[in-house]
């Protein structure tokens, strides 16, 4: 399989697993439906059956197992059928609309780090005496 038919089936993949738990879920299950056509037997059973289990996904999570799943299936597929392209494209380009009332943060630590972090809110943050700040200001 080429680099590009690669990058778009997991392009395709991420799209579908971040679909899930999101209004846009419905439509990523019918392109991805529309590919599953072309698989074959025992194969296009076992995608299709779990494709339409329910997803456990939160809104906006994004589990790298089921990315790396689906992924390797598009792979498959798209190896054995490179017109499928076209439909794992529309797949890939599924975004969601812009929404004001939907706000997404990601926040890390490593090492022994600290996070403090808030949305549309006020945070109130004391500092203890393991801290190292005394409170004072000049």
């Amino acid at each position: 399989m080429n680099e590009e038919l690669a990058e778009l089936a997991v392009s395709g993949a991420t799209a579908l697993v971040s679909a899930m738990g999101t209004d846009l879920w419905q439509e990523a299950k019918t392109l991805m439906g529309r590919v599953l056509t072309q698989a074959r037997g025992s194969r296009r059973e076992e995608l299709s059956a779990a494709l339409h289990r329910q997803s456990t996904a939160a809104r906006g999570a994004v589990d790298s197992g089921a990315v790396d799943y689906w992924a390797e299936a598009l792979s498959q597929l798209l190896d054995r059928n490179p017109d499928l392209a076209q439909d794992v494209m529309a797949l890939a380009s599924l975004r969601t609309p812009e929404r004001p009332d939907i706000a997404i943060q990601l926040n890390s630590a490593t090492h022994s780090g600290e996070v403090f972090a808030v949305q549309r809110g006020i945070q109130h943050f004391a500092s203890g005496p393991n801290s190292g700040d005394s409170g004072e200001r000049p």
